[in-house]
């Protein structure tokens, strides 16, 4: 029977919002895995190793200066120097109360995602297309606070994960250590179909409106892994003030340490201060490491403010790791895959759909490159598009000349060529760029778009 994450990890206190886990994501698993599907990541670091970096980032996140003290010299020194640092108080009202080993469910997403759109804050009547593209997206598979808070997007991973086998995978660290697995009940599938939901038909987003109905899914992959983390329960004694219980969260996927990523909640009175405010953890992990963002044609004036990928990677981050209520600092919101769960995915996952796939397949290394080459396409689609709409409204484009940078010799050359010649260049390379496109096209899609054609 497999272990349940333990009831002091789990104490209210230590949990943010009303995101609580559910029974039915607490309960036994089966000894079984839900799908060949999922791939896990081994443990890379020993317990004994995670204790003792978890120790430190535990004294840093008490903000007492004592224990920061002692954090330093355990830093430089090592344990060695704990006896004489015992001696004199150092740490002594910090204690680790509980630490476990855990398999938490991940989903890594490729995706590919376009529609028409309509800019604010200009007199011109255009509907401008937006496409979007993520590579190796984030989205937790567990709505469970707040390691769903968390991304684990960062590390990179091996191409050839094992399968997830819970025999083996519960028992890696040996006798005396079980490894603890939270289920995974939301996909990214779900999540696509609450996010039209949340949309619908007049959503503002940086001053351009959205109409779901007009988006349209080029491609969907998501991958499901079992991640390995550590997470250690920590009591601060902070005396006339009571006792502050939490928790510190570390990666354990890189036999180096410092490739390993370790995140704990800020202290209450830095949060009040405003210091610590925009998020649960300290320094999150994006969660659109790679994304793209293309609005095309730039039409001008318009209101969209700053670099587009950069406010995407920023909105979807803030929306998964949700910042304390402004009113009440010590409340965080629950996170969005909860609704996710219980209003799309009930029963969870759908594993037999095609869009979910095996990190170590075939498929996933196809989606890749294809996503590269449908970007490169994107980008020729913008910049054709973007100058035929200008060269329509100017008086005489016949007149509008643009510089060539010709790099195919042994040196750049360059050339004064009107817009006119160079659009049809561009729209040669575009129709070739397309062609390949097609053709590296990966087989699953084409069925997929097939058998989503018909219905």
């Amino acid at each position: 029977m497999a272990p349940r994450l333990p009831a002091a990890l789990l104490h209210p206190r230590a949990l943010a919002g009303p995101s609580r886990p559910t029974r039915r994501a607490l309960s036994t698993v089966s000894q079984t895995s839900p799908s060949p599907k999922i791939s896990s990541v081994p443990f890379k670091i020993r317990p004994e190793d995670a204790a003792q970096r978890m120790y430190i980032n535990g004294l840093l996140a008490s903000a007492a200066l004592p224990n920061m003290i002692l954090a330093g010299l355990l830093r430089l020194f090592g344990p060695s120097i704990t006896p004489l640092a015992n001696e004199f108080g150092l740490g002594s009202n910090l204690k680790m109360k509980d630490m476990k080993a855990v398999l938490y469910p991940i989903w890594r997403v490729d995706s590919i995602l376009q529609a028409s759109v309509k800019l604010e804050g200009t007199d011109q009547r255009v509907e401008p297309k937006m496409w979007i593209s993520t590579r190796e997206g984030y989205v937790p598979g567990n709505p469970f606070a707040p390691l769903s808070y968390l991304s684990f997007a960062v590390p990179p991973l091996p191409d050839d994960l094992p399968q997830y086998n819970l025999s083996e995978d519960l028992t890696q660290l040996g006798d005396g250590f079980d490894v603890v697995p939270v289920p995974f009940t939301v996909s990214p599938l779900g999540l696509a179909s609450k996010l039209r939901k949340l949309i619908g038909t007049m959503k503002q987003w940086e001053n351009v409106t959205i109409d779901e109905s007009k988006w349209e899914e080029i491609m969907l992959a998501a991958y499901p892994i079992m991640f390995p983390i550590y997470i250690a329960e920590f009591e601060h004694d902070m005396g006339d003030d009571g006792i502050r219980s939490f928790n510190v969260i570390m990666d354990a996927h890189d036999e180096n340490p410092t490739n390993c990523r370790v995140s704990w909640p800020p202290p209450p009175q830095l949060v009040e201060s405003g210091r610590f405010d925009k998020n649960y953890f300290v320094n999150p992990a994006p969660f659109l490491p790679m994304a793209n963002l293309l609005l095309y044609p730039s039409v001008a004036p318009h209101n969209v403010i700053g670099p587009n990928t950069s406010k995407l990677v920023e909105s979807f981050r803030e929306w998964m790791s949700p910042a304390p209520y402004e009113d009440d600092k010590k409340t965080i919101p629950p996170s969005p895959m909860l609704a996710v769960q219980n209003d799309e995915e009930p029963n969870g996952p759908n594993w037999d759909d095609v869009r979910i796939q095996s990190w170590s397949g075939e498929e996933r290394l196809q989606n890749g490159d294809w996503i590269e080459q449908a970007l490169k396409t994107q980008k020729g689609i913008e910049t054709l598009e973007t100058m035929s709409y200008f060269s329509s409204r100017a008086p005489h484009p016949e007149d509008l000349k643009g510089l060539v940078i010709n790099t195919a010799g042994s040196r750049p050359t360059f050339e004064r060529k009107s817009l006119s010649d160079m659009e049809n260049q561009l729209r040669d390379d575009v129709e070739r760029m397309k062609k390949e496109l097609e053709e590296m096209k990966p087989e699953w899609l084409r069925e997929f778009d097939k058998h989503k054609n018909k219905s």
